[in-house]
């Protein structure tokens, strides 16, 4: 019951949003090294990460390849990347988002050094000192961050207020919409936001079975990223891919508002109860709006016991 008392608790969500905002400014810091970085960025561009740093390299890869037609983004986890792409490619840039798997992070940067690619790279601080020093050889920015999702939204914002900036004029209404949307910071909106899908937040949290959480390949990063925090309350949740989540026989659905006709076959083609969790935005942006309910699931709240 304790996940259901903090969505109904008005005072837990006032102490998230002080908390979230210093993320955010924190974010705006590292934003700045990420806007440098780009700015001497040549060749491919390759948004790459560990674990929950999904979510960021993918709001980078977006980004990047829907404002610009003339930077090539190209997405993958860092060591795969390091071992299967690098040593085939002659010039290129690499910006690395790394929450936790310390081992694949530095297992890459080994090879990335070794081809003698720029990069720019993030990592949650690891407790481990050894790690630490090695970490700071290989010139890793590291972080803190409570846990793994605050880490992933932490970088996951960085990257797009870096990104808004840099588009501002791109596109049109939209590059001037989201970059609008930046200056005035994600923070404020936390409070409707939680308002907005406590309904299905609850269902979830009050389910006695399992619950098969799906989403467009879109949203995976984000999704995945409430998966994580949902399970954190010891609920019975998974996530699988949307081709494998039609015979679940309760399904959360994590979409955005532009994904109907996805929302649409998927309900047509299973008989169980689908519970809906559409983002109404723009879809640069919906994976933020996601990894900041997820973030108020895990933020401490002291009324909760």
């Amino acid at each position: 019951m304790q996940l259901l008392q903090k969505l109904r608790d008005s005072t837990c969500l006032e102490q998230a949003g002080r908390a979230l905002l210093r993320v955010e400014e924190k974010a705006r810091e590292y934003s700045e090294l990420i806007e440098s970085f780009l700015n001497q960025v040549s060749g491919d561009l390759y948004a790459t990460y560990t674990g929950l740093g999904y979510l960021p390299a993918s709001v980078l890869y977006w980004y990047s390849n829907v404002m610009s037609s003339s930077l090539k983004c190209v997405i993958g986890e860092v060591e795969e990347i390091a071992l299967h792409l690098l040593p085939y490619r002659e010039k290129g840039s690499l910006i690395i988002f790394s929450v936790e798997e310390y081992s694949k992070l530095i297992s890459a940067l080994q090879a990335i050094r070794l081809l003698d690619y720029k990069y720019l790279a993030f990592a949650l601080t690891p407790p481990d000192e050894r790690l630490r020093a090695l970490l700071k050889h290989y010139n890793v920015s590291t972080y803190g961050a409570s846990n793994l999702v605050e880490a992933s939204l932490l970088m996951s914002l960085a990257v797009f207020h870096a990104l808004a900036k840099r588009y501002k004029n791109h596109l049109q209404s939209r590059g001037l919409r989201l970059a609008k949307h930046s200056e005035e910071g994600f923070t404020p909106v936390l409070s409707s936001l939680v308002e907005s899908y406590r309904g299905v937040l609850e269902e979830v949290a009050e389910s006695r079975e399992l619950v098969t959480v799906t989403s467009s390949k879109f949203l995976e990063p984000a999704t995945l990223t409430l998966v994580h925090a949902l399970r954190k309350h010891d609920l019975l949740v998974y996530y699988t891919p949307l081709e494998f989540a039609e015979r679940a026989e309760r399904t959360l659905l994590v979409s955005s508002s532009v994904e109907e006709r996805i929302r649409r076959e998927f309900k047509s083609k299973t008989t169980h109860p689908v519970l809906d969790l559409v983002l109404n935005t723009d879809p640069l942006e919906a994976g933020i709006y996601i990894a900041m309910l997820s973030y108020y699931l895990l933020a401490p709240c002291g009324n909760i016991n």
